[in-house]
């Protein structure tokens, strides 16, 4: 597998290059072939290769979401202790700050518009709280897109899915969807006044207040 993946990495072997059958791999590396079927699909896992029944694998380009995709695991494991809970909603603050920050100093028209929208997509899901996570999550990817890294993009997006119970416990608590409108209507008008202070400033407390919504019960012994 490394031996592939360093072909991969180097360029020896490009997206598009189709890879020797099993049995030309089984006799080039002397291996079985269960230890050449594993590789494969650890490959296929790293978003690296294509397979399919009956067909060589063939080389593709790896994508951002696949490679965060195979850290859903382990996050799972640290999301179901206590610690790594709140390991994560800082990161998450310290990640979102920043996009905030970055969007009130890049901003477009057409970023404003489509923050607008997804605001009032927002707003008009209150009672709903499948509907209200969903266009939650949607406001906040808006933000990543602004930034123009994929990396970024594809971040949101795992981290909107990791914490997603998260976000269904706290929508759940009384008054919470109509603190986050309130937030969200904060952190869009500093952006587009421009004024990254504001912004990075509105979204720390919006998630500080999503934490608190969280925890509460749960520290008051409930």
């Amino acid at each position: 597998m490394e031996q592939l993946v360093e072909a991969i990495v180097s360029g020896k072997a490009p997206p598009g290059t189709t890879l020797p059958s099993e049995r030309d791999l089984v006799e080039q590396f002397g291996v079985g072939r269960s230890s050449v079927r594993e590789a494969l699909f650890a490959l296929q896992k790293m978003g690296l290769i294509a397979l399919s029944n009956g067909e060589r694998a063939m080389v593709v380009e790896p994508t951002t979401s696949a490679v965060v995709k195979e850290l859903a695991a382990p996050v799972r494991y640290f999301l179901s202790r206590p610690s790594g809970a709140r390991d994560f909603q800082k990161a998450r603050e310290f990640f979102e700050a920043g996009l905030a920050r970055h969007a009130a100093k890049h901003r477009t028209a057409e970023d404003i518009a489509r923050l607008e929208q997804a605001l009032a997509a927002n707003e008009a899901a209150l009672g709903d709280i499948e509907r209200f996570i969903d266009t939650d999550v949607a406001f906040h990817d808006v933000l990543a897109e602004i930034a123009g890294n994929p990396i970024f993009t594809a971040l949101s997006t795992a981290l909107s899915e990791w914490l997603r119970d998260q976000r269904r416990a706290s929508v759940g608590r009384p008054g919470s969807p109509e603190a986050a409108i309130k937030a969200h209507a904060r952190i869009f008008k500093a952006i587009v006044a421009g004024d990254p202070d504001a912004a990075e400033q509105a979204m720390r407390d919006h998630l500080n207040q999503v934490v608190d919504f969280y925890w509460a019960p749960e520290e008051r012994g409930a």
